[in-house]
């Protein structure tokens, strides 16, 4: 029954019927990749405020991508651990030395290092979607500010909107009476949420938004819309809100959103930050025929990945702008599976063939290796995650876990 359900909720290949009032096709975004001022943080980017002085955190050492040739045969084991149903995202957390995981029907727990014990740490189940079969909205993100140690959560509530919220940790546990409202995005539709979030070393928060699944994919080229993008702000140390990074790539630009970081993306089902280089990859669900990995490479922003105009690097929609970016890999439904789950440039130890190289998964099972040249292949997996993927998870030695809706969290080993 869950299975069922996991595939609906990152499949739905239908638009909500539910359209707004008057909006009729959207202006369409035709940028250029713009190059950013290198990786120093400008004032905006890292304010002085001791409030937000950010932590240091060791830096996995850096792999370059490797050659297909060097791991196009290597072999995967999946390991059981732990069971908590429902799992939407889990995230390390150094300051607490657990993980905290997330469940689609509202709550959070945290997960000791060992992956053999749980405890609620927070119940948001009023305040979240209720859970219903066959439903993409939920407890979809989490993420720690590196600065002062808040949980951030992603989590659409009952009437579907999207809140971006954070709370302060205190005996570690979220403390509910700390929330703070970072942000609130309406929803056109019931589908298409997207849901990760992500800090960098700056203190920045990176939200992915799916098109909302209320106007064909048209929201996904409305430059006045977060819908259908990466959105990067900065949270207010000191209360609700945010404000804009001045590296931003649209600040100055007229009739768009100076929070966009990127456009035309349909289901941002999963990014990641690539700690060493700053390159973020990205993971998009597609509609009819095509999934996609999307990649931002550090110093540029400002990339429209072409949906509602293309489904992968194949056209989808007539009059498409110039200036799209293709994604860096793609594969079909009808060969793989049906929808994309991103993951994490790998830096582990454990697997040596694969450090460098990209790793993420199809949700019903496959799992896949990007080296140079945006070379990839899928691996050989031993063992069955006997659940829908829904993520992957970075552990404080730099392994991934495999995290699953219906069933155990996985330890990915080399076969």
């Amino acid at each position: 029954m869950v299975a069922a359900l996991a595939v609906a909720m990152l499949v739905d290949r239908g638009d909500d019927t539910d359209v707004e009032a008057g909006s009729g096709p959207a202006p369409s975004v035709s940028v250029a990749v713009t190059t950013m001022d290198g990786s120093t943080p400008t004032s905006a980017d890292s304010p002085d405020d001791p409030a937000t002085t950010v932590a240091t955190v060791p830096l996995p050492p850096a792999h370059a991508a490797p050659p297909l040739a060097s791991f196009e045969n290597q072999g995967l084991r999946l390991e059981p651990t732990i069971e908590i149903p429902l799992l939407t995202g889990m995230v390390w957390n150094p300051d607490e030395e657990a993980y905290f995981a997330i469940s689609q029907d509202g709550k959070v727990f945290r997960v000791d290092e060992a992956l053999t014990a749980s405890e609620l740490s927070l119940d948001l189940t009023s305040a979240v979607t209720k859970f219903e079969r066959y439903s993409e909205r939920g407890l979809l993100g989490i993420a720690f500010d590196p600065g002062d140690g808040r949980m951030f959560l992603h989590y659409n509530d009952p009437d579907s909107q999207t809140h971006v919220v954070s709370y302060a940790m205190a005996d570690g546990a979220p403390d509910p009476g700390s929330r703070r409202e970072v942000l609130v995005q309406e929803q056109p539709g019931v589908g298409h949420k997207g849901g990760q979030i992500a800090f960098d070393s700056s203190r920045n928060l990176y939200l992915a938004l799916g098109d909302g699944g209320g106007s064909n994919g048209r929201d996904a080229q409305d430059t006045g819309k977060r819908l259908g993008a990466i959105v990067r702000v900065l949270p207010k140390p000191d209360g609700d809100g945010y404000t804009i990074p001045a590296g931003n790539p649209f600040v100055d630009t007229e009739g768009v959103l100076p929070e966009i970081y990127a456009k035309g993306l349909r289901n941002p089902w999963r990014f990641s930050i690539d700690p060493p280089t700053g390159d973020i990859w990205i993971g998009d669900v597609g509609e009819s025929t095509y999934e996609e990995i999307d990649k931002i490479p550090a110093g540029t922003a400002g990339q429209n990945f072409g949906w509602y105009f293309r489904e992968g690097a194949n056209d989808a929609a007539g009059d498409a702008p110039e200036g799209l970016t293709d994604p860096v890999f793609e594969y079909r439904h009808d060969e793989i599976g049906p929808a994309v789950i991103g993951g994490f440039v790998y830096h582990g130890a454990a697997i040596p063939a694969l450090q460098g190289a990209y790793v993420f998964a199809d949700m019903s099972g496959p799992i896949f290796g990007l080296g140079a040249n945006n070379e990839g292949v899928r691996l050989a997996v031993t063992g069955q995650t006997n659940g829908v993927i829904t993520s992957f998870v970075v552990t404080p030695d730099n392994e991934l876990l495999v995290i699953t809706q219906n069933a155990a969290i996985y330890r990915v080993l080399s076969a």
